[in-house]
């Protein structure tokens, strides 16, 4: 390095990435690109210029372009897996309906990060090898939500009789009502309450009195 470069705190070339941030990295790209393009439009070259590597480097970090795409789409199921399962106050039910408003209100903020690339993951094409891996992590989903309503059984807020596979599936349908309703650019069926009373009407339903 030259004199004047020193002198002004110049660095020719940036740090490198320890490995474990160099993936989360390339797995961030990879999920912005979904959104952005969709599942075909992320090409390796496009990850490659947005984490600023060569597209035989990234190799040094997944062993090919599926594996990025899987990692990314565990990183929206993690998401929304973590937004059912943080709340453990109140019963079943407050636990539901407060899981169901921050659904809403997610979807209610400038930018919801998950919908986009959730549902280019679920309609992509069949020869990327993705959908049985949606499947796997849907019902993941799925079951945290059932582990809720057995909850509810237990302290006495869930009707005994319940099957919580089949509620849980219809509380997921709120959900994904929610976000079809965003994609389609229809509003109005989350902000006038018609989402929030299709989820008060499943738990009508299960309520113990």
């Amino acid at each position: 390095m030259d004199e004047h470069a020193r002198s002004v705190g110049v660095r020719r070339n940036p740090p490198r990435l320890k490995r474990p941030e160099r993936r989360t990295q390339i797995i961030d790209a990879t999920l912005r690109l979904v959104a952005a393009h969709g599942v075909q439009g992320t090409t390796t070259a496009r990850i490659a210029a947005a984490v600023g590597l060569s597209e035989p480097a990234l190799y040094r970090h997944f062993a090919n372009r599926k594996e990025m795409l899987l990692a990314a789409l565990e990183v929206v199921f993690d998401r929304v897996l973590g937004a059912v399962t943080v709340s453990q106050e109140g019963n079943a039910l407050e636990r539901l309906r407060g899981i169901g408003q921050h659904h809403t209100e997610t979807l209610s903020s400038d930018e919801p990060w998950f919908v986009s690339p959730l549902f280019d993951f679920v309609v992509a094409p069949e020869q990327e090898g993705l959908r049985e891996r949606v499947r796997t992590l849907s019902l993941r989903t799925a079951g945290a939500v059932a582990s809720i309503i057995e909850d509810g059984k237990i302290e006495g807020s869930v009707r005994p009789n319940v099957d919580a596979q089949r509620m849980a599936l219809r509380v997921m349908a709120f959900f994904w009502s929610e976000d079809v309703a965003y994609l389609m650019g229809i509003p109005e069926f989350v902000t006038t309450g018609l989402s929030t009373e299709t989820l008060e009407g499943v738990l009508a339903e299960i309520a113990s009195v």
